[in-house]
């Protein structure tokens, strides 16, 4: 199985030069979970606009506890601490960052997406990326979203374990060809950076709007789990 290189972190940073939401990035070879490190640099000390890399993580992690495989060199692994200067809804910052997601594949890849709720990113039916923010408080009036995210990138059919390999893909299954990481992500932090400008702006109905013109589902009989309950309509 061929490796991809490593990501080129001075190649990154001269693509998001200049771009103020991105501060400070770190690099790292593996983790447990990007979003676990972020929560625990945050509790104390402000570090907005700090973006995490992780080749691997060992315990990746998306909704409700289930694990992300995290395969190095092929995906991209990342989590991105932001703290608005308002308290937003994190709901909408998730849809945002789906939105997002889903421009930047777009534009880089020349695909058609659809969003799953809230937090999946699909390519022909099926998942591409994923979503899990999180929140921590510092403070009475401060909060701190950490936004973790993961994209199967350069993944090859065989690369998915056989649970995934008929409910997952990649961007190079869907394109056909090999996709830098390094423009998957600046495009994502580009397109990522003007929604979130919308949404401290109080444009959050803008965002929600782009959100449901990508929704899979509309108007099609869905199944919701709900702790224990099944809820269909």
């Amino acid at each position: 199985m061929n490796r991809i290189k490593p990501l080129n972190i001075n190649l990154l940073e001269q693509k998001l030069h200049p771009l103020p939401l991105i501060k400070n990035v770190v690099y790292l070879d593996e983790i447990t979970s990007t979003n676990d490190l972020a929560k625990q640099i945050s509790a104390e000390k402000s570090h907005h606009g700090t973006l995490i890399i992780a080749e691997k993580q060992t315990a990746g992690r998306g909704r409700k506890a289930k694990n992300w495989f995290s395969l190095p060199g092929k995906g991209l692994y990342f989590t991105l601490i932001i703290e608005p200067p308002l308290v937003p809804n994190l709901q909408i910052l998730t849809l945002g960052a789906g939105v997002a997601l889903a421009r930047a594949i777009e534009s880089i890849c020349a695909l058609i997406t659809g969003l799953k709720w809230p937090n999946d990113v699909y390519i022909y039916n099926k998942k591409a990326a994923g979503i899990l923010a999180e929140s921590i408080t510092r403070g009475t009036k401060s909060m701190v979203v950490i936004l973790g995210v993961g994209i199967n990138v350069n993944h090859d059919p065989q690369d998915f374990e056989k649970e995934l390999s008929g409910i997952a893909t990649s961007l190079k299954i869907s394109t056909g060809k090999v996709i830098s990481r390094e423009d998957i992500l600046a495009e994502f932090l580009r397109k990522f950076t003007y929604v979130y400008q919308e949404i401290i702006e109080g444009k959050a109905s803008q965002v929600l709007k782009s959100w449901l013109n990508r929704a899979l589902y509309i108007g099609k009989e869905v199944t919701v789990v709900k702790e224990k309950t099944l809820i269909t309509g």
